[in-house]
């Protein structure tokens, strides 16, 4: 039987959940507000554990700011009373966006100040940009809305496959398959898709892609081994469905090094590759993502980059205009000058920077993923004052020297101390730092402090209304 306690509501922390404490335990608390009581249902346990999980199940005393979750399926207290779980995905839906923003703020705060040792204080001293901060000197979360209720701007969405080969996401921390008849939170045309009454038997995953939140769907099918019948099934399906653009089967083999392994009896080692055959069905391989700002080409404006449907693409369909417009608000880079873009994906940032320079000027994009590094190459194609290298990082550091500019927009885990070591011996006249994490920035800020380098300005940006994720931009000069 599911242990229930009743909780007094602390503060919230950096991963969607809320601190309490009973009997001198903390206890990490996910569906509450600070300030509540609630009861909570304990999910991770134990006598000899050093804290606790736990779910919010009934609101004892609510917050003003607590709401209606706009997804059913991701409500705590909806599921429970169900008899199933909460999906993942939507952790802060039960709150008013206003208040999520405000939540996000004081995490956010909270992790500078004690991952990176940078005060409010710090900030207001810095002489940032008023709009970026409160009133009390804290960061502002810039809202970043889909309708007005936190819906509807994920241009992509991963699900697992449940029973009857349906679509079906897992809870928090839990390896249990609940089935989903919509997803809220994406753009129209994956939120209530036909999709979710295929049946994907024999398939892992299912990738849903709307490119630039527009219709019609790619769906991206994983499939590791066989998978007898599913590719003429969906073939079939998709021809009868207009709202399917392109069909396209992932279907992981293990590497000629992993076959080897087995046939000796030896247990697969974590890091080998693992090999992925992308077969289409149905349309193309690739979708057309705009650009925020064209990129000047021989035979006219450039306004799509076309990519591999698997490569990286922001996911907010927001996301590439108002981070440009950061970094552009930001930057001192100007006609003819130079910059390079690091991690540079598919190329975003590099065509912005390209269009500061001008012909005159230029942009290195250097970006370790095979698929998006040729998708810069062919964006930039022609163009001959920027340049897309497919590399580590690490690699290219020595050609950065007497750059004007560097611009990182690294992984979720941050860049690290030897890049940004590389990048401080390059000696740019500033860093622009985007990250999609508060925990590795302050870590990498407080880094880049050690090397000399100051915050000049930060924009933190509400990219993923109704989880606990969030967007920074940030400037640092000597």
């Amino acid at each position: 039987m599911t242990e229930l306690l009743t909780l007094e509501v602390g503060p919230m922390a950096h991963g969607g959940h809320c601190v309490a404490r009973h009997e001198g335990r903390v206890v990490f608390v996910r569906h509450a507000i600070p300030g509540e009581t609630v009861q909570a249902a304990v999910t991770d346990g134990g006598a000899s554990a050093k804290f606790w999980r736990a779910d919010a199940v009934a609101v004892l005393e609510p917050s003003e700011h607590r709401r209606q979750h706009p997804w059913p399926a991701a409500d705590a207290a909806a599921a429970y009373d169900a008899g199933t779980l909460p999906v993942g995905g939507a952790e802060l839906g039960h709150v008013s966006l206003s208040h999520q923003r405000r939540i996000k703020a004081h995490v956010f705060r909270d992790q500078l100040a004690r991952i990176g040792d940078i005060s409010s204080d710090a900030l207001s001293r810095e002489g940032f940009d008023p709009a970026h901060l409160t009133a009390e000197g804290e960061s502002r979360v810039t809202a970043l809305d889909g309708d007005g209720a936190g819906r509807h701007w994920r241009t992509r969405a991963g699900f697992a496959v449940g029973a009857g080969g349906k679509l079906a996401m897992r809870p928090h921390r839990d390896r249990a398959l609940i089935p989903v008849s919509s997803m809220p939170l994406a753009a129209e045309p994956i939120a209530d898709s036909p999709l979710f009454g295929w049946d994907f038997t024999g398939a892992e995953r299912v990738d849903l892609i709307a490119p630039g939140g527009r219709g019609p769907v790619t769906a991206i099918v994983r499939v590791q081994g066989a998978a007898p019948g599913l590719e003429q099934r969906l073939a079939a399906a998709a021809g009868k469905t207009p709202e399917v653009g392109s069909l396209i089967v992932a279907r992981a083999e293990d590497s000629p090094k992993q076959r080897s392994t087995k046939r000796r009896g030896v247990r697969r080692p974590r890091n080998l590759p693992v090999q992925v055959e992308h077969e289409v069905l149905w349309g193309s391989r690739s979708v057309a993502e705009p650009l925020p700002l064209p990129v000047a080409a021989p035979e006219g404006p450039r306004t799509h980059v076309d990519l591999q449907a698997e490569s990286f693409w922001q996911i907010h369909r927001g996301a590439p205009e108002a981070l440009t417009a950061a970094v552009d608000r930001m930057a001192s880079l100007g006609p003819g000058g130079s910059a390079a873009d690091l991690y540079a994906g598919a190329g975003l940032f590099t065509a912005w920077a390209a269009d500061r320079v001008g012909s005159g000027g230029r942009v290195l994009a250097v970006e370790a993923a095979e698929a998006s590094s040729a998708s810069a190459a062919r964006l930039f194609d022609g163009v001959k004052h920027a340049e897309a290298v497919q590399a580590p990082v690490e690699q290219v550091l020595p050609r950065l020297r007497r750059c004007d500019l560097v611009l990182i927009d690294p992984p979720r885990a941050g860049a690290g101390e030897k890049v940004l070591a590389g990048v401080d011996a390059s000696a740019p006249a500033e860093i622009i730092y985007v990250s999609c994490d508060p925990a590795s920035f302050a870590r990498d800020a407080k880094a880049l402090a050690r090397l000399g380098w100051h915050m000049r300005d930060l924009e933190v940006i509400d990219m993923y209304p109704n989880t606990h994720h969030m967007e920074s931009v940030a400037v640092f000069r000597r």
